[in-house]
């Protein structure tokens, strides 16, 4: 069975993706509007059918019990008000999600206020392949994204920026991807 996995997305990225793709200026739900754009089959996942989503996968015959876990608890801290992402996070928003044939990718804006300096967006892309197809198709068309765009999601300085919210997450959820960037090897 395929592992979810987390990548963070720079708000420079998603700006670039967003003029590359013809978004418009002001865009909510930036990865639903470039698979749109992309002509990939998916339904848009509203707030609750995204957790919807998360706990059917979870309880879906087939998968491994610590990836049934592993889902669950992504489920909760993402979702619920009293999650452990929520809680450690006071600014991080559900944004979109998409659910393919074979896989669930989801979409999160995570808002980091600094001190006499500009508060720093970033996206986190939370990916849970259905199956081992699932996420190879959710890898391509993410790399996708990425060549049409041109520009790397996430610069070195860009993922040391980011480090509250990997500090944050580290120990508190076991997902591939929250505490390494994974645009290195995807």
């Amino acid at each position: 069975m395929a592992e979810p996995f987390v990548l963070y997305v720079s708000k420079r990225f998603i700006d670039k993706a967003s003029k590359t793709f013809g978004l418009g200026f002001i865009v909510r739900k930036p990865l639903v509007e470039i698979l749109r754009k992309m002509d990939v089959r998916f339904k848009e996942l509203e707030r609750d059918e995204a957790k919807e989503a998360l706990d059917r996968l979870g309880e879906s015959r087939g998968i491994t019990v610590s990836t049934a876990q592993l889902i669950k608890g992504l489920a909760l801290a993402f979702f619920l008000p009293t999650g452990v992402f929520l809680a450690t996070l006071k600014k991080v928003f559900y944004r979109s999600g998409a659910e393919t044939e074979d896989s669930l990718i989801l979409e999160f804006l995570a808002e980091i206020p600094r001190a006499f300096r500009p508060t720093l967006f970033y996206d986190i892309w939370l990916v849970v392949p259905k199956t081992e197809g699932g996420e190879a198709n959710a890898k391509q068309i993410i790399k996708t994204i990425v060549e049409k765009t041109g520009a790397p999601p996430l610069t070195e300085e860009e993922w040391e920026d980011a480090k509250p919210i990997i500090e944050k997450l580290k120990g508190k959820l076991e997902v591939k991807g929250v505490t390494e960037n994974l645009w290195k090897t995807l």
